[in-house]
């Protein structure tokens, strides 16, 4: 799927870098590179262990439709086992296997990777951390700020202030 871009990506990389800074650009690629690491994960070991494994690659895959669909507010569990169709033992089972996390611990990642991203590509006089914080469910942004520093090793309001023409582009 992604794989077959790769060489588009390539050349645009070289012809175009400027557009590689583009958060939609950015989103895009990051969100293809997700899904075919999630892809990679799971299929390479797919073949060898049967029905079970395609069914934990299908539901995995399923998983991460239903994030990128909902990363503007936190899941509780029934919801999100709701949402891709499993139990909560097998959205658990296969987040432990593929992961190597709880699913409520890949979503609070997820939403706060892109709180990160939003803060980064942002001007400062022009968003507030708060503002930012709410978009993706984060309510309690004291609590937010902790988790964030704790995450990623600086307040979130270093994130927004950083220039964002001085960074390395990310994806």
């Amino acid at each position: 799927m992604f794989s077959s871009g790769s060489p588009r990506i390539c050349r645009l990389a070289e012809t175009k870098p400027k557009i590689l800074s583009h958060s939609e650009v950015a989103r895009a690629i990051e969100q293809g590179l997700i899904q075919t690491l999630v892809t990679c994960l799971t299929t390479a070991r797919a073949g060898t262990h049967g029905y079970a494994k395609r069914r934990h690659v299908g539901i995995m895959v399923r998983f991460e439709e239903v994030l990128a669909e909902h990363l503007s507010r936190p899941l509780q569990m029934p919801e999100l086992c709701a949402l891709v169709a499993v139990s909560d033992q097998t959205l658990r089972s296969c987040c432990a296997q593929f992961l190597g996390m709880s699913p409520t611990q890949y979503v609070l990642l997820r939403r706060l990777k892109e709180v990160r991203r939003e803060l980064r590509d942002a001007h400062l006089n022009m968003v507030s951390v708060a503002e930012v914080a709410h978009r993706f469910g984060f309510a309690e942004l004291e609590r937010f700020s902790e988790t964030y520093q704790a995450t990623f090793g600086e307040a979130p309001l270093t994130t927004l202030q950083h220039t964002p023409g001085l960074r390395p582009p990310t994806l």
